[in-house]
């Protein structure tokens, strides 16, 4: 069989990973999990120090947990395959704005309080 018709894939590329678009998904959940964590303590200790940014950092932690749970929700209703790892995946891209504008506003108030 004459296979030079066809061009080989630039393995170099990253949409051409075969893990981009045969994975489970499970490792969206994990990295999501760590990182929600991980936001939800920095935030929690916003919280904790009371001031003009807590309301901010609240809003923040409500709005990553969301979208964790369309992580979590993509992961199970969405068929495998492409689609669900890009839901995923802007699932994660999207906790991952929204701490850092989060952060940045609860910063911003911190030191207008200060």
């Amino acid at each position: 069989m004459d296979n030079s018709s066809h061009e080989p894939i630039d393995s170099s590329n990253i949409g051409d990973q075969p893990s981009l678009r045969s994975s489970s998904g499970t490792i969206w959940i994990v990295a999501g999990g760590i990182f929600l964590v991980v936001i939800s303590g920095v935030l929690a200790a916003v919280i904790s120090s009371g001031g003009q940014a807590v309301r901010t950092a609240i809003t923040t932690i409500i709005i990553a947990a969301f979208l964790y749970l369309v992580l979590l929700t993509a992961r199970f209703a969405v068929r495998p395959g492409a689609a669900r790892l890009r839901v995923m995946a802007a699932a994660m891209i999207g906790m991952a704005v929204a701490a850092l504008i989060g952060l940045v506003l609860c910063v911003g108030a911190a030191s207008a309080g200060a």
